[in-house]
């Protein structure tokens, strides 16, 4: 397990840590009759759904990459595509809401604005994984013979 933790990790940490608490703040508001109603992720649509899945993802992903769990998915996956897809679902899904949202006249609340911001942390954290690879994990990828496909 390393002992220390990268830029690209420890912002991924930190936007997944966001993204967690923001899902349970008003993302937008509208009036019903007589009152107001606020939504937050889980009651937006999917969308909300499929941003806090994304979220939980990355969760994941970092909790594989600190040895705490078993990796299942860079058999499969490379990680850093891992980490982007799930940065791009949330982003993804973040913009799309807002965009509806707004189209039928729906007040846009605090959470839905730090859902972005948290969205684009993940993003931030998969382009610099992108960049600068981690060196131990490399090594010990290519020492391992476990998971490749042969003919």
């Amino acid at each position: 397990m390393p002992s220390h933790i990268n830029r690209a990790a420890a912002i991924g940490a930190a936007s997944a840590a966001v993204g967690v608490l923001v899902a349970f703040l008003p993302w937008y508001g509208y009036a019903s009759g007589s009152s107001h109603v606020t939504v937050n992720a889980f009651r937006a649509s999917v969308l909300g759904d499929v941003f806090f899945v994304a979220i939980a993802a990355v969760i994941l992903l970092l909790l594989i990459g600190r040895g705490f769990v078993d990796d299942v998915v860079t058999p499969y996956i490379p990680e850093t595509t891992a980490y982007a897809t799930a940065a791009a679902v949330a982003m993804g899904s973040v913009l799309i809401q807002m965009i509806l949202a707004r189209a039928t006249g729906r007040s846009l609340g605090i959470g839905i604005f730090l859902a972005l911001i948290a969205a684009a942390g993940l993003c931030t954290a998969a382009v610099l994984r992108r960049l600068h690879p981690d060196r131990r994990r490399i090594a010990r990828d290519a020492l391992s013979h476990e998971g490749l496909i042969t003919p």
